[in-house]
């Protein structure tokens, strides 16, 4: 019996095709989910009932693609449209490309270089007619999700970032937060899926911390792979779709939402007279969130939910971290956000040189040190200790009884 083994996103996709075919949700619906047009979603609900999974699976998984680009070849082309071809539509730049130095790649390899370097920005479409877009017909299938900066307690403005379920108009998790920041936001998206689960997508707004924001410059840094945003990132591990909206009226439930909020909320804060973030997310979690849901949230059209159970080798402290990569000097040392750490020999390794460690900053400030799969032993060296390394003044004995391992380079 032949074993097929999803990743997060495909798990999503397949969950959202097949209720397509069941008719629970539009091919509209499953397009605005998954990012596709309708066009794509009939053609993956045609896969999906001829070959079930198999049908979601791409058939060139663990292939090279054919029309892959070495990284020579991407250097070349995206300075020759900087500094010659400037200006010229993808087309008309493609046809030099073949005709005066003979390289020949697609359109849309070409376009997509050129979009995700910066280059190139979007063509804007017509303006369209737009109507109110009709609920999901099931929980779970799109959150929304916004800020609010306000003088909610009555002093300096402060925000309150809130999610709300697009099919019942429920407000699964909200709180109020220092700074409109990756993460608090990050806070905010963890608590939900621990209280609800998975959601299938989250719809916001054009954030830093949710997109990467580029802009055609003179100066652009030439970095040709498209780089997520943390946010993004943890995203994808879950198989989270994550849909940017193109105005504010775009999400206006959660629009809404906070209108709502600065009317009853605010009045019960002062009611109260709660003049504390933890006072206030106190009162929001125990009493305002559970009467506002049960007056306000609708019943879904269908009975069942979308929400995924968080798979059990998913660690969500790891998922929702800040993650940066760095090589571990010959001294086994790395250098994160003016600290240093000291990664440790263990039974499968005495020494880290040059290999490339991810580092974790967890929401609790904790900070923990990945290679590959494996978590490393490591300790902070202070200040006190390099100024000593570097002024020669830290005992001899010290540095050679293992304590610390960095090598006095003068």
């Amino acid at each position: 019996m032949e074993v097929i083994t999803l990743r997060q996103e495909e798990i999503t996709k397949y969950q959202v095709i097949k209720d397509s075919l069941d008719r629970k949700i539009s091919n509209n619906q499953a397009a605005t989910l998954l990012g596709l047009s309708t066009r794509q979603i009939i053609r993956l609900k045609s896969k999906v009932r001829g070959a079930d999974l198999r049908g979601i699976v791409h058939g060139n998984r663990g292939k090279p693609p054919k029309t892959a680009i070495g990284k020579e070849t991407k250097e070349t082309i995206l300075n020759l449209y900087l500094n010659t071809y400037n200006g010229f539509n993808v087309s008309h730049f493609g046809e030099f490309l073949k005709e005066a130095h003979g390289i020949d790649v697609s359109r849309e390899t070409l376009r997509n270089l050129l979009l995700n370097s910066g280059l190139r920005c979007k063509a804007k479409s017509q303006p369209k007619h737009r109507s109110r877009r009709t609920r999901m017909p099931k929980s779970g299938l799109l959150i929304q999700m916004d800020s609010s900066e306000h003088q909610w307690l009555g002093g300096d403005s402060i925000w309150l970032i809130a999610t709300i379920d697009d099919a019942t108009g429920e407000v699964p998790y909200a709180l109020f937060v220092d700074s409109d920041s990756t993460e608090n936001n990050m806070r905010v998206i963890k608590r939900l899926i621990e209280k609800k689960g998975i959601p299938v997508a989250l719809y916001t707004d054009g954030a830093s911390h949710f997109i990467t924001q580029r802009h055609y410059s003179y100066r652009v840094n030439l970095k040709y792979d498209y780089t997520p945003t943390q946010i993004q990132s943890a995203l994808n591990e879950l198989g989270v779709g994550l849909i940017i909206a193109g105005s504010p009226q775009a999400k206006g439930r959660v629009e809404r939402l906070f209108g709502t909020f600065q009317d009853r909320l605010l009045k019960e804060l002062k009611l109260y007279k709660i003049s504390s973030i933890e006072k206030a997310n106190v009162y929001l979690h125990n009493k305002f969130l559970p009467r506002f849901n049960n007056k306000f949230s609708n019943t879904p059209k269908g009975p069942e939910t979308a929400w995924r159970v968080l798979p059990k080798e998913l660690n969500l402290e790891s998922v929702f971290s800040i993650k940066e990569q760095r090589t571990v000097m010959a001294d086994n040392t790395i250098s994160f956000r003016n600290r240093i750490f000291q990664i440790l020999p263990d039974k499968y390794r005495i020494s880290f040189a040059k290999a490339k460690v991810v580092v974790e900053k967890r929401l609790d400030g904790s900070i923990h040190i990945r290679y590959k799969d494996q978590y490393l032993n490591f300790k902070e060296i202070s200040s006190d200790e390099i100024k000593k390394i570097k002024t020669n003044t830290l005992p001899l004995e010290k540095l050679l009884t293992g304590d610390i391992f960095i090598l006095h380079q003068g």
